[in-house]
């Protein structure tokens, strides 16, 4: 009798390597040796545990927020803040992508079950091509990489000009954190990236400073570049360079991407770009945006957003980037499917946009996705208001964030939810409670509802084999 031999599911196997680095990172940022100003050696002296597994889990999902109270460059020397740009690193090109490359490197050809598995656990759908798509992936990282390094040399470089390696490392450090769109960064900013960056170097901000727009549209640059799917800059860059031959799919993320930092900039500039007190530039606007999509890095106080304001941004940071990119939320290309499914319903007719029509499989896909994330962030929404914050010995909250906390509340949610991570102030004044439910929400939004999902259901996306149908019936809705 022949025993059918078992395999690790997938979708399991990404959970547990992706938590067993989580682990570790964060007993290594528990040590004596990754503090500042620890003269006694101690453990854990300046936070708890938890902080430091909080800032291991919001390395490896790229969210790119601490709740340390002094942040996170007040807290980790240069030890702790390369084991946190490890960390990010691994979680932007994936674990599985990682040992993929290794065993293909070092070893004979993957097995057929083992490609399988690799592209069930990456969702990348053409499994014969895994191995020269997860060599792909690695050389667009290191180039994207190295090309951020060289671009924010010039910054750091006239910000430090007589302590050249801080300025390389710190031109190294940035460029990780913006292309993985992890968002951390290493001048305490908790309002305005900019004005850490300034303020870290004793200089006074000056909008006409050429650092001020060059730092930060390198660094929007790279993000975008991070959230804008390995597969479409495989297919504009190395196979297809002519427009014409691009895939559905590229054009598709092109197209979203394009338009949606388009209208969410006319719309929050005209809910905080013509507010009467402190209203944003059109620069700190677009910024803003494009941020919003997971980077995370702040341009302008959170707090001084307006509800309206708050409320783009929300759906920006809900949407997040696009698949198989170091980008969070339900993608881009999610939103496209629900879009012309809505289009297709009232015009009458089956839309085909770039010639291409869509399975009711992927649709129903979508609509369940967004159904589970919405109905995660009320969840969550729900707890930390439940959980709320505690007092600090020696530091309160902001006014200006108690005056909105619940609003503040759920602009975390979606914040943590799409892996954006913006600095709010809240971070550090949260309970246990409720750092617990964001870590949740930061394990989610960068794995996926339906990574979960696929662990208890084998049937997902299959049809059942049956040989009679029920009779159809249409009732009363809406």
């Amino acid at each position: 009798m022949i025993k059918k031999s078992k395999t690790l599911n997938p979708y399991l196997l990404l959970i547990i390597s992706f938590m067993a680095f989580v682990f570790i990172g964060s007993f290594l940022l528990s040590m004596p040796f990754v503090f500042r100003n620890n003269p006694n050696n101690e453990w854990c002296h300046v936070g708890t545990y938890m902080d430091a597994f909080f800032t291991s889990l919001s390395a490896m999902s790229l969210t790119g927020v601490t709740t340390y109270p002094d942040g996170l460059v007040n807290t980790l020397n240069g030890v702790g803040q390369t084991i946190v740009l490890i960390l990010v690193q691994i979680g932007g090109l994936g674990i599985v992508t990682i040992l993929t490359f290794l065993f293909s490197t070092f070893r004979r050809k993957l097995q057929f079950k083992d490609r399988l598995m690799v592209s069930q656990a990456i969702a990348f759908n053409n499994f014969s091509e895994i191995v020269r798509f997860v060599r792909r992936l690695m050389i667009i990282t290191a180039i994207c990489e190295t090309i951020g390094f060289g671009l924010g040399l010039p910054v750091f470089l006239q910000l430090f000009p007589n302590d050249i390696p801080r300025a390389l490392a710190y031109s190294i450090f940035h460029s990780i954190s913006s292309f993985n769109n992890a968002g951390f960064d290493l001048f305490n900013s908790t309002n305005s990236l900019i004005g850490g960056l300034f303020a870290n170097t004793g200089q006074t901000i000056e909008a006409t400073n050429w650092l001020y727009y060059y730092f930060n549209i390198y660094n929007g640059a790279l993000s975008l570049l991070g959230g804008i799917s390995f597969l479409v800059i495989i297919d504009t860059v190395f196979e297809n360079r002519n427009p014409r031959r691009w895939s559905s799919f590229t054009k598709i993320i092109l197209v979203m991407t394009g338009g949606l930092v388009l209208v969410g900039s006319a719309l929050l500039f005209l809910t905080d770009g013509l507010k009467a007190d402190n209203p944003m530039s059109i620069f700190q606007v677009i910024m803003q945006i494009i941020n919003c999509r997971t980077a995370g890095y702040s341009v302008y106080p959170q707090s001084e957003i307006s509800l309206p304001g708050r409320m783009i941004c929300a759906f920006m940071m809900f949407v997040g980037g696009s698949p198989l990119s170091t980008a969070g939320g339900i993608k881009v290309t999610t939103i496209f499917i629900i879009m012309t499914s809505i289009f297709s319903y009232f015009s009458g007719k089956r839309l085909a946009p770039f010639k291409r029509t869509f399975s009711e499989t992927i649709i129903a896909k979508s609509m369940t996705i967004v159904f589970l994330v919405v109905t995660i962030i009320m969840v969550a929404f729900v707890a930390i208001g439940f959980f709320g914050v505690t007092k600090i010995d020696g530091r309160s909250i902001d006014p200006k964030l108690e005056e909105d906390l619940y609003g503040m509340y759920l602009f975390s949610v979606f914040s943590f939810f799409g892996n954006v991570g913006f600095y709010t102030g809240l971070e550090p004044f949260f309970s246990i409670g409720a750092k617990i439910v964001l870590c949740f929400l930061m394990l989610l939004g960068h794995l996926g509802p339906m990574t979960f999902f696929q662990l208890f259901q084998n049937n997902l996306d299959k049809k059942a084999s049956v040989h009679y149908s029920f009779v159809e019936e249409d009732f009363l809705i809406g």
